[in-house]
């Protein structure tokens, strides 16, 4: 565990030289970076520290630049498991787009998380009704289409 501690100190003081704390992004990144290389160390010491701070910062940086804490909060209420999946910029489920709209995302946002975590879909007919019953836009259950 000593090893990882210089490890996890380079990786925030990097992401403090990358980003600014005065942004949505650069608190995102460097929060997301710590959680990330704390994690790591603890799970596989200093190569996992740094693993897990190069995801968080990503992380981290995709969640502060779109969402503002109160969403995140209010995602992280919702469904945790899609608040982690944005976090870590993984790809999002239809599930996790339901629950985005469930939170009180608005459409452009919840497209720009489609985009940001590289979302594909192909969509039932079935995966259409239940977007429409859950109350998700025509225009967000188009984009997915497209995507």
């Amino acid at each position: 565990m000593k090893k990882s501690k210089p490890v996890i100190f380079a990786i925030v003081i990097g992401a403090i030289a990358l980003t600014s704390c005065e942004s949505k992004t650069g608190t995102g990144a460097l929060v997301g970076g710590g959680v990330g290389a704390g994690a790591g160390a603890l799970i596989g010491g200093g190569k996992g520290a740094l693993i897990g701070g190069a995801v968080g910062v990503v992380g981290g940086a995709i969640v502060g630049h779109l969402l503002s804490e109160d969403e995140h909060k209010e995602v992280q209420k919702q469904n945790p498991r899609t608040a982690q999946r944005v976090e870590r910029g993984e790809p999002l489920s239809v599930n996790d787009i339901i629950s985005l709209h469930k939170s009180g995302l608005g459409d452009r946002k919840i497209m720009d998380l489609i985009d940001k975590t590289g979302s594909t879909y192909e969509l039932s007919t079935s995966n259409v009704h239940r977007l429409e019953r859950a109350g998700v836009s025509d225009r967000v259950i188009n984009y997915m289409m497209t995507r």
